[in-house]
């Protein structure tokens, strides 16, 4: 009997290390090459886990990652890079142009890709078939209605295929990232972070502190930040309103532009335009239905990027003297809203939740907001119609951390605004926040000096002292005549 037990323990736990832990497949060394010709030496492979480590019986699936070795002989920890966004990294080092951008972290040590599990895997991703809603633009009612059918529809066909979606949370995230760490042999290593990518970081840090030497969080989104409060993007509107008065171009004050937006909203609101597209699907032209729900939503997805900034003025005017074609342009970049539901984008942020406190504040903020609560669209569309996915760790508690951490957030975003980041800064006792100025949420860490030097210097352990930097200028666009600088004018 007692052999019997030896036996069952050690198979117990090979089967923790091969399941729970993940292993490595489809290994492969390879040279990289930057655009300026430069040779970095690597590995691509592919980390393969449990969809759900709580459930033995779920299906494997296989995360790809690389693996770059630094230019110095004597590099500092790893550092593994989580991207926001749909969550795919791996192309950067893939791309010699973009590789470039990068070689001032590999002069300071290793720099390891690892793709988000679930971003590449089309089974997670339901396209709804039926007609489309022409009207889903028109209000958030008609739209959180529509999101509804989609989510259910969604749900089965998971089901139907297998899929199990609750294994897509910040929880199962931090364990791919550190499973990856211990296949590859690596003790110790340090997260950059980006957007989500630093949600996933932070709960890192959270379940792996003994392991985690530095964090590089860049828009900062804690666990228990899951979902925006409403007054950041109000308060977005009078930062973009003081820049345009600041900037002169367009003659015009910040008092005036807020005065355009609200406008132009209740325009919407009181009677909806119709706007002709392409549908994705059916390549078909279509017609749809935009009211102030429509412009809500592209706002609240693309106010805050340093290349749309410029043109949100002459689209707010030209929607305003009746000339839609500026506004036909961000409803085609969006429309995919409306017919696409990314079951582990979905999941892994109504995994995170908000605490009933918070809560209740996004709702009594919407009310008050021309906005609404569009800044958490679809997330809170799907709210109550999803399944609960129980979690062994809690993301509405803040985080606190002796971990080194360099916050690096942009001035002119409003997804991780400054005052959101400084709340979570309030648990970290050895942190470092570079604000860059004319950023939005996109840009802050592609400063030249950001990523240059100041994370550079970070990684290698300097002191920083720089926490004010610039990024470029912004031109806004006239509101009126020929004019170029942004795709919808093309």
């Amino acid at each position: 009997m007692k052999n019997l037990f030896i036996v069952l323990l050690t198979a117990l736990i090979l089967i923790n290390y091969s399941f729970g832990q993940g292993s490595l497949v489809n290994v492969k060394s390879k040279k990289f090459k930057t655009s300026e010709g430069l040779k970095v030496e690597g590995q691509v492979g592919y980390l393969e886990v449990l969809e759900n480590r709580k459930n033995l019986s779920s299906r494997k699936i296989q995360l790809k990652y690389i693996y770059l070795k630094s230019l110095s002989e004597n590099p500092a920890s790893p550092l593994v890079y989580l991207e926001g966004g749909g969550g795919v990294s791996t192309w950067e080092a893939e791309s010699p142009e973009d590789l470039n951008d990068r070689i001032k972290l590999l002069e300071v040590a290793d720099l390891i890709f690892l793709d988000r599990r679930g971003s590449s895997d089309e089974t997670l991703t339901y396209i709804w078939q039926e007609d489309f809603p022409a009207d889903f633009f028109i209000s958030e009612e008609i739209a959180n209605k529509h999101y509804k059918k989609v989510a259910k529809a969604a749900l089965k066909k998971f089901s139907d295929d297998k899929v199990d979606v609750s294994g897509y949370n910040i929880e199962e995230h931090a364990k791919d990232v550190n499973d990856l760490m211990t296949a590859l042999g690596l003790d110790a290593y340090t997260i950059f972070g980006f957007s989500y990518g630093s949600h996933i970081g932070m709960t890192t840090m959270d379940m792996y502190p003994d392991r985690v030497d530095r964090a590089i969080l860049v828009g900062a989104d804690a666990p228990n930040q899951a979902f925006n409060f409403p007054r950041h993007l109000d308060s977005h509107v009078k930062k973009i309103g003081n820049l345009i008065e600041k900037e002169a171009t367009l003659d015009m004050t910040a008092l005036q532009f807020e005065k355009l937006l609200h406008d132009t909203m209740q325009k919407l609101k009181e009677n909806p335009v119709s706007v002709t597209v392409t549908n994705p699907l059916t390549r078909k032209e279509m017609e749809l239905k935009i009211g102030d729900f429509g412009l809500a939503l592209i706002l609240r997805l693309d106010i805050d990027d340093y290349h749309d900034i410029p043109v949100i003025p002459r689209l707010l005017h030209t929607i305003n003297t009746g000339d839609y074609s500026l506004l036909s342009w961000f409803v085609q970049k969006r429309i995919v809203l409306a017919i696409g539901l990314p079951g582990q984008g979905i999941n892994q942020q109504l995994a995170s939740g908000a605490s009933q406190e918070r809560w209740s504040q996004i709702e009594k903020e919407a009310e008050e907001s021309p906005f609404g609560n569009s800044v958490n669209f679809p997330f809170s569309a799907a709210k109550d119609h999803w399944p609960k996915t129980k979690l062994s760790i809690d993301p509405s508690i803040p985080l606190n951390s002796k971990i080194p951490t360099l916050f690096i957030t942009g001035m002119l975003d409003c997804r991780t605004p400054v005052e959101q980041v400084e709340e979570i800064i309030k648990g970290f006792d050895n942190s470092f926040h570079v604000q860059v100025e004319n950023a939005g949420h996109e840009q802050a860490q592609w400063d030249a000096e950001v990523s240059d030097s100041i994370i550079p210097s970070f990684i290698k352990g300097k002191s920083l002292e720089t926490n004010i930097v610039y990024y470029l200028d912004i031109e806004f666009i006239p509101l009126t005549g020929n004019a170029t600088g942004h795709p919808s004018l093309k």
